[in-house]
């Protein structure tokens, strides 16, 4: 059987997935989308494919932005990651993204710049942004990120039930 990546048409064989099957979930291996295979109801029906909300994680750290990965796995996004202000912006002329999640502390430009910027642009008004910070830590803090037009804000010191409940919060 021959399915095709949602992201970037890539073609791939698989095996027959049979009805009752669990669902598969996979990665391309050529743009590295992750979309769920749904396992048909009934039989000679193909596999429906699922992919769920882009989200775009902003991050200077590598280490953070793994951690971050491995916290939303459960929720079957389909995650994009960038280091800096100016990936981001690539990455989001690029793609229309549901969701990014933003350090406001980047090295190439403020976080709350990158939000105003994004907000002015048209073709990205509709990309929710979850500001996240470990140096700006005050209420006040959050404040300015939502008056930057950032949808929301979470200290980084977070419990990752709070920020799975956060991110389940700004997806379509």
């Amino acid at each position: 059987m021959i399915i095709q990546c949602p992201d970037c048409t890539t073609r791939y064989r698989i095996k027959h997935m049979a009805p009752g099957r669990p669902d598969a979930r996979l990665v391309c291996p050529n743009c590295k989308f992750r979309f769920t295979l749904i396992a048909p109801q009934i039989e000679d029906q193909p596999p429906t494919i699922h992919s769920s909300a882009l989200v775009l994680v902003v991050d200077d750290a590598h280490f953070f932005r793994e951690m971050l990965v491995d916290l939303l796995m459960p929720l079957n996004l389909n995650l994009c990651l960038a280091a800096n202000a100016a990936e981001a912006l690539e990455q989001l002329q690029s793609k229309s993204f549901d969701l990014m999640i933003l350090d406001l502390n980047l090295p190439d430009k403020n976080g709350l710049e990158l939000i105003a910027e994004i907000r002015t642009d048209n073709s990205l008004s509709k990309t929710r942004i979850l500001a996240m910070s470990a140096v700006y830590r005050h209420e006040e803090d959050g404040m300015d990120a939502i008056r930057a037009g950032a949808d929301g804000f979470l200290n980084k010191s977070f419990r990752p039930e709070d920020l799975r409940a956060k991110v389940k919060k700004f997806l379509p």
